[in-house]
């Protein structure tokens, strides 16, 4: 994980060629393939790119830069978000790096970084799988949740609540802000990233056994697993 005051970064390396894969970002037949539900591209300086990524988020932008096969920049219509993608053949494929910038960036919390880094991540994973192994894992994406905001527990193991939903299963089970969950039904979560992946494996509206720490105490507790508030 990568961020400096005004940027947040995430790579992958996808053993495919390197035409295939600047084809995969820069088309949208190809992007909806392994990233959006609906992509309008225009892919020249100068032109608009608008995706629609699933549950109900979307984005568009300018090109502004455009390096065939190396690197292109997508900046938002008012000009304050800018995306970079850069593509570098390495030694088992094409290394993929996806980099935010935006003035609001440095003022944004870890939660809401390692929120939107955890979305890039799944998504370039899913470039991966596609181009790779011929699999699209979009469909097993955010399908479930407990109603938390929470954040990695730096320096120790777990992810710490920050913040439980009014009327959500995680308040109805008990969490309250400051636990730290450190293992879902024996699994151990080592941080944000852990808990979301293990968490969207449940059954959703079934219990899973939360192990937490609370004011070092170490409590397991019962909760029900939610659909996702956001459908595909």
């Amino acid at each position: 994980m990568n961020w400096i005051k005004d940027s947040i970064k995430r790579e992958i390396i996808v053993n495919a060629p390197l035409k295939q894969v600047w084809d995969a970002l820069t088309k949208p037949e190809h992007l909806n393939r392994w990233y959006t539900k609906n992509a309008v591209i225009d892919f020249r300086i100068g032109g608009k790119g608008y995706m629609n990524h699933g549950w109900e988020a979307t984005s568009q932008g300018v090109f502004t830069e455009i390096d065939t096969m190396k690197r292109f920049v997508l900046q938002s219509l008012d000009g304050d978000f800018t995306t970079i993608t850069s593509l570098e053949k390495v030694k088992n494929g094409i290394q993929v790096s996806i980099e935010y910038q935006a003035t609001f960036i440095g003022e944004m919390n870890q939660y809401k970084k390692e929120n939107m880094l955890f979305g890039t991540s799944q998504f370039l994973e899913n470039l991966k799988s596609v181009y790779e192994t011929g699999t699209d894992n979009r469909t097993k994406f955010w399908k479930a949740w407990i109603g938390i905001a929470h954040t990695t527990n730096e320096g120790e193991r777990g992810t710490r609540v920050l913040q439980v939903k009014e009327g959500s299963v995680a308040a109805t089970a008990g969490l309250k802000p400051e636990d730290i969950i450190v293992e879902i039904d024996g699994e151990e979560i080592e941080g944000y990233k852990s808990f979301e992946k293990t968490l969207n494996e449940k059954t959703v509206h079934y219990s899973v056994n939360l192990t937490i720490v609370r004011k070092s105490e170490r409590l397991r507790i019962d909760c029900l697993v939610d659909a996702y508030p956001v459908p595909y």
